[in-house]
């Protein structure tokens, strides 16, 4: 905890360096700027949003999620891609219900958090205005495209189940993940492990809600059907803080070694969207 404090005071002393294509660290690629460069993130119908409860329409006709494969384990490729920590899969995990025509496959799934001077901002989806500390997305695409290149490039090719995690109890579906971040700790280094997804997903995907959005981060697409389970898992304090405090944004050998935290979008206008939801 004491170097990660001792790097954040560096960082704000040193300020930015040259600007990359986006980021999360830097006011000058910073979330604020991506639309000067990615014309999509300026759009009208972005994400992520603050769901508000009262507001969200109830649709009968969505159905529960469904998230199914073959196999409940798999190994994994956990990958720090200097945004984010990414996981890629090597079995096959699918998506269907929830008012979707096709079925979709998982990509991969990967994370949004915090930092560990404060749980009450880290989520991108707002719930009546709350933020959480760590927010999941599970990203698949439409399997009636040839893959996720193709799809990508498609209006409905693309659905993204979210999961929200907020503080309270240990999560021991979290504590192998958790023990192999360090050797992901910085830019461009990946690790094989063995993972069960259903660990992180709840129990029960019959709550959620749905709207019409985008990517979250460049080149921000509006071709996403989001779901935003309505009900946070949970994760212990203790388990929050050694996940923000084990990952940087950069690679081992830069002059400027700075902590991966804060990596969310802040929340988008509806610009009126509709926002379903399902029980």
């Amino acid at each position: 905890m004491l170097r990660l404090v001792c790097a954040l005071v560096l960082y704000f002393i040193l300020g930015c360096h040259a600007a990359g294509d986006w980021c999360y660290e830097h006011a000058a690629c910073g979330p604020s700027t991506w639309a000067e460069h990615f014309p999509s993130c300026g759009l009208n119908s972005q994400s992520p949003i603050n769901i508000v409860t009262s507001q969200a329409t109830y649709s009968r006709k969505l159905g529960p999620i469904y998230i199914y494969s073959s196999t409940g384990s798999s190994t994994g490729v956990i990958t720090n891609n200097g945004h984010t920590v990414e996981v890629v899969l090597d079995s096959q995990h699918f998506l269907s219900g929830a008012g979707l025509q096709n079925i979709y496959q998982l990509a991969g799934f990967h994370f949004h958090f915090g930092s560990p001077l404060s749980t009450d901002q880290g989520s991108e989806h707002l719930i009546n205005g709350k933020a959480y500390p760590l927010e999941v997305h599970f990203v698949f695409y439409n399997t009636k495209y040839a893959d996720l290149a193709e799809a990508k490039t498609m209006p409905d090719g693309l659905a993204v189940v979210g999961v929200l995690f907020k503080i309270g109890e240990k999560n021991g579906g979290l504590d192998y993940l958790l023990s192999i971040l360090p050797n992901v700790a910085n830019k461009g280094q990946s690790v094989t492990f063995p993972i069960n997804i259903n660990n992180l997903l709840p129990r029960s995907l019959w709550s959620y809600y749905k709207y019409q959005g985008s990517l979250t981060t460049p080149p921000c697409s509006e071709n996403v059907a989001w779901h935003v389970i309505s009900t946070p898992l949970q994760l212990s304090r203790s388990q929050y803080d050694a996940f923000v405090s084990s990952l940087y944004f950069t690679s081992s050998d830069s002059e400027e070694h700075i902590p991966m935290i804060d990596n969310f979008r802040p929340p988008q206008p509806l610009n009126g969207r509709t926002v379903y939801k399902y029980y």
